[in-house]
């Protein structure tokens, strides 16, 4: 909640083809994750194990996420053309989702890394691999619509 707040007070940014996004799925105690791909739609791991398209409306859906997070480099968005591409590439695939070992952490750190087998199951572990190779040193809202 507290972020929400302090974002609020930040410039918007719009992401980049290939940025990673995040939104909250229990009041900040967990989150959820995915890869922008243009066009307003987002790849993510749902929980069902398939790994799908989906809007920034059903990307925040079945949490208490009130806005999406961006990876940013200072005050602007930061994405790649390759995570986005890896990303396109996996849709339609099952994986055996689990909530800790197999989840969209792991998917979406693996769209970063070309490593769809890494063990990166938290957000903190994506927010790092996101450093690594997008150069994001912070996380900024996406103003758009939910609604």
């Amino acid at each position: 909640m507290a972020e929400s707040l302090y974002d609020s007070c930040r410039d918007y940014v719009e992401p980049e083809l290939g940025s990673v996004l995040y939104c909250d799925l229990a009041f900040g105690y967990m989150e959820h994750s995915g890869i922008y791909i243009g066009n307003n739609e987002i790849v993510q791991l749902n929980r069902s194990g398939v790994i799908e398209c989906v809007s920034p409306k059903k990307f925040v859906s079945g949490g208490s996420a009130c806005n999406i997070y961006v990876s940013c480099n200072s005050t602007e968005s930061v994405g790649s053309r390759a995570v986005a591409g890896r990303a396109i590439k996996m849709l339609g695939k099952k994986r055996g989702y689990n909530f800790i070992f197999d989840n969209c952490h792991q998917f979406t750190a693996g769209c970063l890394s070309g490593d769809f087998d890494n063990s990166k199951n938290f957000m903190w572990m994506v927010k790092q691999e996101s450093e690594d190779v997008l150069g994001s040193d912070n996380w900024r809202y996406w103003d758009v619509d939910l609604m």
